[in-house]
C-alpha cells in the first residue's frame, strides 16, 4: 500500500467514504467526518445552516424541488487531509479527491 503523503494529487469524483458520518454539534451546524477513499486522510466538513438571502452557498448543492420528496441538499465533500500530496499545482493539501454528500432536512436530524 502507498503511504498516505505518496499519493499523487488527482482531481477526480470518487464515492463517499464508507465511514462517512454526519453528526450535528451543539449550534445545529452538520458536521461530516470521513477518510478519503484514495489517500485514506481524515477529512471533516461543517456545513452551517444559513438563513436563506443571508450569504451566498460556499458549496455547490441541489435539492429535491418539485420531487413531492423532502428537501435535501447535496454538497460536494472534498479531501482536505493537511498533506500536501506530489503533484498537487497549489500545494493547498488534499489529494484532489472529492465525493457528494447529502444533508438531511433540519428537522428530521438526530442530535
Amino acid at each position: 500500500m502507498t503511504a498516505h503523503e505518496d499519493v499523487p494529487y488527482q482531481e477526480q469524483q470518487v464515492a463517499p467514504p464508507g465511514d462517512l458520518r454526519e453528526r450535528t454539534d451543539e449550534a445545529g451546524t452538520p458536521e461530516f467526518t470521513g477518510t478519503c477513499p484514495v489517500c485514506h486522510g481524515g477529512n471533516v466538513l461543517a456545513l452551517p445552516r444559513l438563513s436563506p438571502g443571508t450569504v451566498p452557498k460556499a458549496w455547490p448543492w441541489r435539492r429535491n424541488a418539485g420531487s413531492g420528496a423532502p428537501d435535501v441538499e447535496q454538497h460536494r465533500m472534498d479531501c482536505e487531509c493537511p498533506v500536501t500530496h506530489p503533484q498537487d499545482p497549489l500545494e493547498h493539501g488534499g489529494c484532489g479527491a472529492w465525493w457528494m454528500i447529502t444533508v438531511r432536512p433540519a428537522a428530521s436530524q438526530g442530535s
